[in-house]
């Protein structure tokens, strides 16, 4: 049992790590992303193709630091890698699975997880954890993979629900309470204490193959100087966690 690769990779779509040195620090490798188009909130397949490219270039399958909520569809892309069944870990306030006939054909951070039940049959399992904002679902594929989790209060509630001992991370920092965290999404209650022990536990107990984490507060860059006590927060949440897993 443990996590599987201790690689922290940094994902650059939005300039959003270059506040957060410590954090950077930590990375061995970073990819840019930042100039191709058509990928806040949602993808196209074009930009998805060009996102695969480079992302299939990177050298580390650990940890993955995505950036802002916006791009949280990124983690459909390391569920795709996965050749063996699993069960996702979802820590979020939201669903990630509402499909819009507007958006069709488009991959977005609010239908990932929807598209991954339907699209991936290696993914046994969807137990998400916090979830508060829009826990109705309408996909039937996912329905029958899903556990809710809204209130954790132990650990041992997760480790009891899942079914596999292989088992991906995907951490959307709007699931923490605000005094631990700021996004630009409404956000949940729970503490990072909560979610750090709750990981810690993860890692002990299951073959973790893969993590990634999202919620970054998205700003122009230009003003990150009046964000700075948000930033600074966000990284304090994000090397918690990173320590709550590799430690």
């Amino acid at each position: 049992m443990g996590l599987l690769h201790h690689d922290v990779t940094v994902l650059n779509f939005d300039q959003m790590y270059t506040q957060q040195l410590q954090l950077f620090r930590c990375a061995d490798e970073c990819i840019e992303l930042a100039d191709i188009p058509a990928t806040n909130l949602f993808c196209t397949q074009e930009a998805l193709s060009e996102i695969r490219r480079r992302l299939s270039a990177r050298t580390a399958r650990g940890i993955t630091f995505i950036g802002s909520g916006n791009y949280h569809y990124i983690s459909y892309e390391f569920l795709r890698e996965i050749d063996h069944p699993f069960s996702l870990v979802l820590f979020d306030n939201h669903t990630d699975a509402k499909r819009s006939d507007n958006l069709w054909g488009l991959l977005t951070c609010g239908s990932w997880t929807a598209e991954a039940a339907a699209k991936l049959p290696h993914l046994k399992q969807v137990v998400m954890v916090g979830v508060h904002a829009d826990s109705l679902i309408d996909c039937p594929e996912l329905s029958s993979k899903l556990v809710l989790l809204p209130d954790l209060e132990h650990p041992r509630q997760l480790l009891s629900a899942l079914s596999a001992d292989d088992v991906y991370i995907s951490i959307d920092k709007d699931v923490l309470d605000r005094s631990d965290a700021v996004t630009n999404w409404d956000q949940g209650t729970m503490r990072l204490r909560q979610l750090t022990v709750t990981l810690h536990s993860l890692v002990l107990s299951k073959n973790v193959i893969g993590i990634d984490i999202c919620g970054e507060l998205r700003i122009p860059p230009a003003d990150a100087w009046r964000y700075a006590d948000q930033i600074r927060l966000n990284e304090r949440a994000n090397l918690a966690i990173l320590e709550s897993v590799l430690g």
